[in-house]
This record gives structure tokens, C-alpha cells and sequence, in this order.
């Protein structure tokens, strides 16, 4: 297996036993420890693209990895963050629809030979979604939607007054993240009718 696909991997046991483990721990200090390990967690994202494209590792394979680990790792944070009610429901809601309707779309184009973004052919799907801009914003929006949250919820932990003032700016990130969800989500299904065909 190549190096970049293995740091994709080393993701999931990262956040599932320990970043999801430690939330639990009731020390506000330790959780902006464990806010460094998750911004660590999100440059592993980065990191493992970075490493493909120097050894010349990119492959169908560690693409799909990639979307997947993308969607385990943004899913279960949702789902946490719901759990300790800092998200409402519909929020892990939406982001899980949108995962399965989309790689079931992709994994369609996947088997006609088509990668992910190489799927998309308009103009403004391959904008929306398959552009390094647009990649780049959502993945910098749920970054810092998810660190911004875990912030709270550490200094929850020291004062509960203290997030009060820090409700609206939550509130937002969680928008602008679920916004830009679903609008990279529509070029993908609108793009994928045509793998789905009788031609």
C-alpha cells in the first residue's frame, strides 16, 4: 500500500479512539490540547494529497479512500457535536443524505471509469465541486466550523457563560458548512444522471 493511502487510513483510528474518546474528558485544558490534535487530524487530510501527487501515488484507489475517510471523519464529528448538543439534529441529518447520495452517484460514475471529480462535465459542476477553490473553502469552512465548536465546548468547560456570546458565530459556521453542502451536492447528482442512462 503506498504512503499516502496510509496516512489516509491512519485518520479513522485517529479520531474514532482518540479525538471522540477525549471529548469526554472534563478538563477544559486538555481540550484545547485535543483541539491541536484535531487540527492535526485536518492537515493529515491535506497532507495525504501532498504526498500522492510528490511520489506519484495518485490512484483511483487512494481517491476513493480519500472521499471516504472525508466523509467517516466530518460524519462522526457531526454526530458527536449533536451528541453533546452543540448541533441540532438535522445537521448530521443532511450531511449524512447528502454522503450517500452523492458516492452512490460517484460510485456509479466509478464504474463507467470516471473518478470523482472526473465525473463532473459542466461547467459549473466542475466549478462547484471539482475545482481546487471550491475544494479548498469547504474543506477550510468545516475545519473551522468544527474547530470553532470543539473551542466552545472547552471553554464550556472553564465558564458556561462564556458561550453565550459565541452562539451566533456557531451558528453561522454550521450554515455557511451546511449551505455549501448541499450546493457542491447538486452538480454531483445533476452531472450523474447521465451514468444512470439506458444509452
Amino acid at each position: 500500500m503506498s504512503l499516502a493511502n496510509l496516512i489516509t487510513l491512519s485518520r479513522l483510528p485517529l479520531l474514532l479512539f482518540l479525538l471522540i474518546g477525549l471529548f469526554y474528558v472534563s478538563s477544559w485544558q486538555w481540550q484545547l490540547v485535543f483541539l491541536a490534535l484535531l487540527i492535526i487530524l485536518f492537515l493529515m487530510d491535506w497532507f495525504d494529497g501532498y504526498v500522492a501527487r510528490m511520489r506519484n501515488e495518485v490512484t483511483e484507489l487512494g481517491s476513493v479512500l480519500d472521499i471516504a475517510l472525508d466523509r467517516a471523519v466530518e460524519n462522526i464529528l457531526w454526530i458527536a457535536f449533536m451528541h453533546l448538543g452543540m448541533v441540532p439534529l438535522w445537521v448530521p441529518v443532511v450531511f449524512l443524505v447528502r454522503s450517500f447520495v452523492v458516492d452512490g452517484v460517484r460510485g456509479a460514475a466509478l464504474t463507467r471509469g470516471k473518478s470523482g471529480f472526473g465525473m463532473m462535465h459542466s461547467v459549473w459542476g466542475r466549478f462547484l465541486v471539482a475545482s481546487r477553490f471550491m475544494r479548498a473553502l469547504y474543506g477550510l469552512v468545516k475545519c473551522t466550523t468544527f474547530c470553532f465548536l470543539w473551542l466552545t465546548y472547552a471553554l464550556s468547560l472553564k465558564n458556561p457563560a462564556l458561550t453565550g456570546s459565541l452562539h451566533f458565530i456557531n451558528e453561522f459556521l454550521i450554515l455557511f458548512s451546511v449551505s455549501l453542502c448541499v450546493i457542491r451536492g447538486i452538480p454531483v447528482i445533476a452531472d450523474g444522471r447521465l451514468y444512470f442512462s439506458r444509452k
